[in-house]
């Protein structure tokens, strides 16, 4: 789960970026520093922020530099897997072979994103694209390097690009649930552990890749406002239900491309 278990501890601006996984929350912030622009619009009930952080700011703002785009809606909004789609051809080849990758632990609920969508997806070659797909698991629980898995796996497919979809966590509790983020700037598979590892990035696999994630959780500081309840992770009630409508939304839109 990206950015789900990072510390909490630097307050003040920087404390949103560091408590989420979505860019468009230290946009929010940061839109008017040299480095950040945000362009927003909305189509229906969906609202769409494309964010873009150039290297310069990426340090400043405690994210990678990169494009990031979020729709900001409930999953069931009518054109949603659409609209997700159209956003993901945006931060990918334009054909080829598509390897996506569920991250995080199908055993948690709330980090059960990535094992759901791909569970939604049917490998198959279409005229612009073919797609394969693997659920990962956790390193703790495979002994295996998330990262270095999905890339030994998508050599050996010779794949053209990476799908990686995880579980994330907002600094707002209105958003958990209620947006899903694409972005080309790469992803850390269990980012948030004390263990280092190998980032999922263009750089390190040689070829693109596409991070999609939802908010799934938030820290308790968020809601209480007081700094030692930083470390405690909440979520909504409905996440079961969340993870399942996000995963059909996200599973659909990927496999969309390879009819």
């Amino acid at each position: 789960m990206q950015g789900v278990f990072e510390n909490f501890l630097l307050q003040g601006e920087n404390s949103v970026m560091d408590n989420s996984g979505l860019a468009f929350e230290a946009a929010e912030i940061l839109t008017r520093k040299d480095g950040i622009r945000a362009v927003t619009r909305t189509i229906g009930d969906v609202k769409i922020t494309d964010v873009r952080i150039t290297s310069a700011a990426a340090a400043r703002v405690g994210k990678r530099a990169g494009r990031y785009i979020t729709l900001e809606g409930e999953p069931s909004a009518a054109g949603m897997t659409a609209l997700f789609c159209r956003a993901l051809m945006q931060v990918i080849p334009p054909r080829g072979r598509l390897f996506a990758a569920g991250l995080g632990n199908p055993d948690i609920t709330q980090d059960s994103l990535g094992a759901a969508t791909v569970r939604a997806i049917t490998a198959r070659n279409g005229r612009r694209y073919s797609l394969s797909a693997i659920e990962t698991d956790v390193a703790v629980k495979t002994g295996l390097d998330t990262a270095r898995l999905i890339k030994a796996a998508a050599r050996e497919l010779n794949a053209d690009c990476v799908i990686a979809v995880d579980a994330l966590a907002c600094h707002d509790p209105r958003y958990i649930g209620k947006t899903v983020q694409i972005s080309d700037a790469g992803i850390i598979p269990g980012g948030g552990t004390a263990e280092a590892r190998e980032e999922l990035s263009r750089g390190r696999l040689g070829m693109p890749i596409a991070a999609v994630g939802v908010p799934t959780v938030t820290a308790l500081s968020s809601l209480t406002g007081k700094l030692e309840d930083k470390a405690f992770l909440v979520t909504t009630g409905d996440v079961d239900a969340v993870v399942k409508m996000w995963a059909e939304v996200i599973g659909g839109g990927i496999g969309s491309l390879a009819k």
